[in-house]
């Protein structure tokens, strides 16, 4: 599984997706209430169509994690407007892959960031929910 990770570099996908109130910026009453889509929102999204991304070349015994995230929101967007997720695999070192993500609303560069996901066994993550700290 994980010798054969290499082969993803270069690999993109595109995803729209409309974000919705669950991901409202709702750190300032006033500004909760203008249904501005939140960063955090938006890298969550990121998140989820990376892991969506890798599982689809990974087998039932192994799953993907986020490790790292850098990321910068550079346009306000609200909560309805139709926006793209577009993803590149630009890296992969050991069990860990690297994928560059942009957020766009039509031709606008709304985020960018850089996203790193181990790849992991499944028995592994079971075995560390059932140890006692």
């Amino acid at each position: 599984m994980i010798e054969n990770l290499e082969r993803l570099v270069g690999l993109s996908k595109s995803q729209e997706f409309i974000p919705d109130e669950r991901m409202v910026w709702d750190e300032d009453e006033e500004m909760f209430h203008l249904h501005f889509v939140s960063t955090s929102g938006l890298i969550k999204e990121v998140n989820f169509v990376t892991g969506e991304f890798l599982a689809s070349f990974l087998d039932e015994n192994s799953v993907s994690v986020v490790v790292h995230v850098d990321f910068r929101h550079i346009k306000p967007v609200v909560v309805g407007e139709p926006l793209i997720v577009g993803l590149r695999i630009t890296d992969v070192r050991e069990n860990v892959v690297t994928f560059a993500a942009v957020v766009m609303r039509e031709n606008e560069r709304i985020a960018e960031g850089i996203i790193e996901r181990a790849v992991i066994s499944r028995n592994y993550l079971r075995r560390k929910a059932f140890e006692k700290f």
